[in-house]
């Protein structure tokens, strides 16, 4: 359980099962690189279909040991990494606009601010009212790494 008592949103997100996929592989696709002593993102062109594919093989690999179908999901929480993330991972989990829509609007509004970014979608759609139920969270970063949760939400 990630919360004791109910935030003051008044709901509590049970932590059930999670995953993760490392691809060294494909490290210098999404990385990081000091410049003029600044830390800088590189992301190239590969990320978008890149992040989608592996975040579906964690949501498979997840859900299929938990038992849970896609269809049970209620809520998709992504790290957005962008508007062509998005779109590669609405392509590829076959899910509406509508389905994007914690992330796509948290990314309108702050931008892609890494992985904490599902933190962020998280709140926005625990404080908003989002139907309850199975929802899956998942982000990506250097390494190339993604990761992945599945949450029971009250």
């Amino acid at each position: 359980m990630l919360s004791r008592e109910p935030a003051a949103h008044g709901r509590r997100v049970h932590w059930k099962f999670a995953g993760s996929v490392l691809d060294p592989d494909h490290r210098d696709l999404l990385r990081f690189e000091q410049r003029d002593g600044m830390l800088r993102n590189i992301l190239t062109p590969a990320v978008p279909s890149l992040a989608a594919e592996h975040a579906e093989t964690v949501f498979r690999n997840v859900a299929s040991g938990a038992g849970v179908k896609r269809k049970e999901i209620a809520n998709w929480i992504f790290h957005a990494g962008g508007r062509d993330v998005l779109v590669a991972l609405r392509q590829r989990f076959d899910l509406t606009d509508a389905a994007l829509n914690w992330s796509a609007s948290v990314l309108r509004e702050v931008g892609n601010i890494s992985s904490p970014f599902v933190y962020h979608v998280l709140e926005r759609a625990l404080t908003h009212a989002a139907a309850g139920g199975w929802w899956w969270l998942s982000s990506f970063g250097a390494g190339f790494s993604c990761h992945g949760a599945l949450l029971e939400v009250d």
